[in-house]
């Protein structure tokens, strides 16, 4: 009797060994592109960028308004590095400075959101972050900034656009601010 049991899971193994697993999906990388800051002549150079949780892992994040409590991330859509760091090289490369880590006067910041909202064309791309202009050791200003920019388009490479966006919205308002706190 097991000789006969072994036989039919021979086949049985055999016949599922067959069958095709279809290829997993290719991974696809995103990066954002910087776009210079307008009257920007001299800026601070660009210290530690911080994030948590989700946002300082790679894959892209989206959020659907049918659960606006609820945060997932894309299995196959990474950002080319954690959205801390690219945000930093991005802000670094937008403002022409130089990235240093205890440089006497930084910018420094963390990523509160880094997310796709909604599908198709009718997505946006959330960004929160805090900003901090740092003297020394000493914090001098320090605030929130969000943005929201509507993709305009599906995909999301028009998300990464979107994203660009609002970290162009963000950075503006940042520098505004500075100039306007008499920091600038």
């Amino acid at each position: 009797m097991s000789r006969r049991l072994a036989l039919v899971f021979a086949i049985f193994a055999g016949l599922t060994a067959c069958g095709t697993v279809p290829p997993a999906p290719a991974e696809t990388f995103y990066r954002l592109q910087a776009q210079p800051v307008p009257g920007v002549t001299a800026a601070p150079a660009i210290g530690r960028f911080e994030a948590d949780s989700i946002y300082a892992e790679r894959p892209l994040v989206y959020g659907d308004a049918g659960e606006p409590r609820a945060s997932r991330q894309y299995h196959y859509h990474l950002w080319l590095y954690p959205p801390a760091q690219l945000v930093r090289e991005h802000l670094a490369a937008s403002l022409g400075s130089s990235q240093q880590d205890f440089a006497e006067q930084r910018i420094e910041g963390r990523v509160l959101r880094f997310d796709r909202l909604g599908k198709g064309a009718a997505a946006s791309a959330s960004v929160t972050l805090e900003l901090r202009l740092v003297r020394g050791r000493e914090e001098v200003f320090s605030r929130r900034y969000a943005a929201e920019e509507n993709a305009g388009a599906d995909g999301l490479g028009a998300h990464v656009q979107a994203t660009e966006r609002a970290l162009a919205t963000i950075y503006a308002r940042f520098l505004a601010d500075l100039k306007q706190a008499g920091l600038r």
